[in-house]
């Protein structure tokens, strides 16, 4: 071998442990080679070599980046395990091995971005000719051939080995963090941390106690995830860090100038049009894509007096996309993006709008049953008053979140239905929920059967939205026992029951009840399983999902409307239904005006005569 070729091959060989070489040179995504080096990338590229390079070392500080949707932050994540796993720096008889966790707020995203993601860019990746190649065997993919295959145990959805003993964890934290407890790890990556309570933030960090790099005691720690409200415990975490926002640098002054601001319009202003940006301090109009490879990351904190670093990265830094698509984007062009879907998930923004109606975290603390599960059955024999909500959706719900970087388009909806029973005085609890797997009239039909007869529902309500024909039949089938819903802007007295029209329909006025509804849950009235929280994590999302919009009439009077937001809210509507059937149960129908006089299904059981009485002569 020349000399030059091995004075070659020994520095390719030292790029390795370049996060940015690594990934162009041994991963691909979609089928395409990772490009991050040159064309507008910088901005990416900047964050996998902190991550890569610097978040190991023992100053290193937790990463927090907060992002807009389709900019690539799961396979940033899949692609920064690959290079842990494969740059050669770890478990290499010098350096011990490295031990990852990706954590998902519930574990059907956990299972599905090892099947899709992280599987496909494992047996994805570039094969390597070392010029060595048997005949008649296939060479695997660089990855694929790094996979410790002394044991199938080391190939699973939920846990990836590879060779020197650098392994991989795909979890969920769930409601409290605990499943993970009894791991030790080097570093976390949190996915969807937008979705995550607290307390499973606080619990699974401890996973890292014992970690071998980062910083002692802490590990590496890497939060991930799309803003929605202020307020929750992502805000927090931004709010801690040093908040960097990538500067442009100019060509000819060479002076750095922001892109983006946060909190403003100004973009639109110094981003003329196409790939066409202007220099806020010389004028000069050039590339984005050449101001953004000259570029770099500004805080506004210390990085110093900051506890995490804070990367804020949007849409208008994809090199592929113009000014024009980003525009486009905008409430006032796109009939499908509310003001807080541009702002969260094009903007990457916080919403300043108004402040969530309630948190997953309040949820759990003023609703939450710790360790009870879902029922499997409630007998007739038990004599407990149980109602059935229903929510059908217009679409498919076989559809799953495959890949957290995309978001199901708003306006698509689940079908739903929730169980309640009334377990004490005003006390409704949730007995079980589920989504449809399948939207076809007879498969809807024989799933709501099955929870009639099994939960001994003494009512339930349906919406009639897109199940007019589910609503006939069911009723026809079960008379009274089975009602339908129908919102309204404004009802007398809030709600009416019209019993001469066929399906019989319940029209109720949809912000009084579910300002209700709400209130209830702030009273700790309803009770949620959270011994089921895999099951009902979805469920909590749709709860957190409402917004309100006021309006202010010509008087000046301001009334809230709640909307539905950029997520689904169809759990919650199908909560909203039961608690309507049990509103029509205690008040006879809506006959009975005045609460003092309605029936209390808790109180209706003759009491337990426990006392000892002497036999009389």
């Amino acid at each position: 071998m020349s000399e030059d070729l091995l004075l070659e091959k020994i520095k390719d060989k030292l790029l390795d442990f370049d996060p940015v070489h690594f990934v162009e040179k041994y991963l691909t995504i979609d089928g395409d080679r990772f490009h991050l080096q040159k064309g507008g990338w910088k901005p990416f590229s900047d964050i996998y070599r902190y991550i890569g390079l610097k978040a190991v070392e023992k100053d290193g500080k937790p990463v927090v980046i907060v992002a807009g949707r389709q900019i690539g932050k799961t396979s940033m994540c899949a692609a920064l395990e690959m290079y842990f796993c494969g740059c050669g720096l770890y478990g290499n008889g010098k350096n011990p091995p490295i031990r990852m966790v990706h954590a998902f707020p519930e574990s059907a995203l956990a299972a599905s971005y090892s099947k899709v993601k992280l599987n496909g860019m494992i047996r994805s990746s570039v094969v390597i000719d070392d010029g060595n190649e048997i005949k008649g065997i296939k060479k695997k993919a660089y990855m694929h051939s790094l996979l410790d295959n002394s044991s199938e145990s080391n190939d699973t959805l939920s846990f990836k080995q590879f060779v020197g003993g650098n392994h991989l964890w795909i979890e969920s934290v769930g409601v409290d963090g605990n499943r993970l407890m009894g791991k030790t790890a080097d570093i976390i990556f949190y996915d969807e941390v937008q979705k995550m309570m607290s307390i499973a933030i606080g619990n699974s960090s401890k996973i890292l106690t014992q970690s071998k790099y980062g910083k002692q005691g802490e590990g590496v720690q890497v939060y991930f995830g799309t803003p929605l409200l202020r307020g929750s415990t992502y805000w927090d975490l931004w709010n801690a860090s040093s908040q960097q926002y990538f500067h442009l640098g100019c060509g000819k002054c060479k002076k750095y100038f922001p892109l983006y601001t946060p909190g403003t319009n100004d973009w639109e202003d110094i981003w003329l049009y196409g790939y066409t940006v202007r220099c806020t301090h010389c004028g000069f109009e050039q590339d984005k894509r050449e101001a953004t490879e000259n570029g770099k990351w500004i805080g506004l904190k210390d990085q110093q007096e900051s506890k995490y670093i804070g990367f804020h990265i949007n849409q208008l830094y994809i090199p592929t996309f113009t000014k024009e698509k980003i525009i486009s984007e905008k409430p006032e062009n796109n009939p499908i993006n509310s003001e807080k879907t541009y702002q969260t998930q094009i903007l990457g923004e916080f919403y300043h709008g108004e402040a969530t109606i309630i948190t997953m975290d309040q949820v759990r603390e003023l609703c939450g049953d710790p360790g009870r599960k879902f029922r499997g059955s409630i007998s007739p024999d038990e004599d407990l008053p149980v109602f059935l909500g229903i929510d059908i959706g217009a679409k498919n719900d076989l559809a799953q979140l495959v890949d957290s970087d995309r978001v199901k388009p708003q306006g698509q909806s689940y079908s739903t239905a929730v169980v309640i029973a009334m377990t004490g005085p005003q006390r409704m609890s949730i007995e079980f929920a589920t989504a449809f797997k399948r939207n076809d009239l007879a498969s809807k039909k024989g799933l709501i059967e099955e929870i009639m007869r099994k939960y001994s529902v003494n009512l339930a309500v349906c919406d009639l939205g897109y199940a007019n024909d589910l609503n006939e039949i069911l009723q026809t089938q079960y008379g009274e026992k089975f009602l339908s819903s129908q919102a309204s802007n404004r009802v007398n007295e809030h709600i009416k029951f019209n019993s001469d029209v066929f399906p019989k329909v319940i029209t109720f006025e949809r912000d009084f009840w579910i300002a209700d509804l709400y209130e209830q849950m702030k009273k700790g009235n309803i009770r949620i399983p959270m011994g089921s929280y895999e099951q009902i994590a979805m469920m909590i999302q749709h709860i957190c999902s409402m917004e309100i919009k006021p309006s202010i009439s010509r008087a000046g009077d301001i009334t809230p409307h709640y909307i539905k937001g950029s997520t689904p809210n169809d759990y919650f509507m199908a909560i909203l239904n039961a608690y309507i059937a049990y509103k029509f149960y205690v008040s006879q129908g809506f006959k009975i005006k005045n609460p003092a006089h309605m029936r209390d299904p808790a109180k209706d059981k003759p009491p337990v005569l426990v006392a000892y009485l002497p036999r009389m002569k």
